[in-house]
């Protein structure tokens, strides 16, 4: 595992959209295990698992491809960044990871719907 630095962050940020705008979890796995990065879940491995189980039901639900739009919605008081991807028919997001930078460490957090 390698050490977050900017230059880290980009990228697992990168895999993240790549995995969910692909279909392809796997790519973020790598990214998800590196040090300094943590989950509200109890660990990274169920973080990974709700996330996969996540992308396949959104994409089992979608109309279409899948786009991201950042979002920093007015109710979100924890600093959290939300990463919502949209189809082209819903109103609502498919899929929604919320990110949020501090104290050198990224923190992952997912929305149940």
């Amino acid at each position: 595992m390698y050490l977050y630095s900017t230059s880290n962050k980009t990228k697992l940020k990168k895999s993240l959209i790549i995995a969910v705008l692909q279909n392809k979890p796997k790519i973020f796995l790598y990214h998800l295990l590196v040090n300094n990065i943590e989950t509200t879940f109890p660990n990274k491995l169920n973080f990974y698992r709700f996330f996969t189980s996540m992308l396949k039901c959104a994409y089992k639900t979608s109309k279409g491809k899948l786009h991201l739009k950042i979002e920093n919605p007015e109710w979100e008081d924890e600093g959290y960044k939300h990463y919502s991807f949209y189809d082209n028919y819903h109103k609502y997001s498919r899929i929604d990871v919320k990110i949020k930078e501090s104290n050198g460490k990224l923190y992952f957090d997912m929305l149940p719907f």
